[in-house]
């Protein structure tokens, strides 16, 4: 599907684009660099990234990349610190890193590494630039979440690890993306006199790297097994593109597929859960955000 009549000119905005050093981000990364933007590429793979810097960079446009890991939140720490020296304003942030994993592992702050990543990672990060996004005008969020939030009928929150039943990690999965539409629903409301609009989106099947580095035999067999059905990383970064573009957007806190609003689950419509999911958040990263 190409998403067409795009009106709104990305040239000379700034773009944070996380988990850019392959599929999606990167794509997306490359694509707004040639239209003019200014990119932070930020990813863990550090081949990755530095490739996609240099592949802008040599064609004459602007790139910056960071290394860090979204699941640990020191790395975290420092990548924003060094974000904000550079930056004065930040116009686009584009939370797209993620980790499927079949195999249980926790971070080094016993988070279990799905829900670290995926979620925590997005709040985290997200909350300490939101003075930065706010300094700019018709500034736009944008968290890559997945219809795979339908895998689970809420968050388990007697045991958010999932480790008593992480099985395939399937569950974990689908609750970290169940905590990306809480997420974007809570900070949509939270920043609806800033004029900073938040959304998710759900790409369809990408054919990208995510989670490779934590995948059983079983889970790397299913991804080949799986390769020919999967669309490739522009065409599921075009609702990215779309809310990045669409002109006088004024849509927030919507979850879309395809460049239209879709409907999510009942458990993410809940105002309740998403503010109690964003206080155990804070709890988990230690620092409260009162925005």
């Amino acid at each position: 599907m190409a998403l067409k009549n795009l009106s709104r000119s990305i040239e000379g905005c700034v773009a944070v684009i996380t988990g850019a050093g392959s599929g999606m981000g990167a794509a997306t990364a490359k694509l707004f660099a040639e239209e003019g933007a200014t990119v932070a590429l930020i990813d863990l793979n550090e081949p990755g990234v530095l490739a996609v810097e240099k592949e802008i960079v040599d064609a004459g446009k602007s790139g910056l990349a960071w290394i860090a890991d979204l699941g640990s939140k020191l790395e975290i720490d420092e990548t924003i610190s060094a974000v904000a020296e550079k930056f004065s304003g930040i116009d686009l942030l584009i939370n797209n890193a993620g980790v499927v994993n079949t195999e249980y592992s926790e971070t080094i702050d016993g988070i279990e590494n799905t829900f670290a990543v995926n979620h925590l990672g997005y709040f985290l990060f997200t909350n300490l630039l939101l003075d930065l996004v706010k300094k700019e005008s018709e500034s736009r969020i944008i968290n890559v979440s997945s219809a795979a939030h339908h895998f689970v009928k809420g968050m388990q929150w007697d045991d958010i690890n999932y480790k008593d039943d992480f099985k395939m990690g399937l569950k974990a999965y689908g609750q970290s993306k169940l905590g990306n539409i809480l997420f974007t629903k809570q900070l949509a409301k939270k920043l609806q006199k800033d004029g900073v609009t938040v959304n998710a989106i759900h790409p369809g099947g990408v054919n990208t790297s995510l989670g490779n580095q934590n995948n059983s035999l079983l889970g790397r067999v299913l991804k080949v097994i799986l390769k020919p059905f999967f669309r490739s990383p522009l065409k599921g970064a075009n609702t990215i593109i779309y809310l990045a573009e669409i002109d006088g957007l004024s849509i927030t806190g919507a979850y879309w597929v395809d460049g239209r609003v879709a409907k999510t689950s009942h458990y993410s419509k809940n105002e309740a859960e998403a503010e109690k999911l964003w206080r155990l958040s804070e709890k988990l990263v230690n620092q409260e955000f009162d925005i």
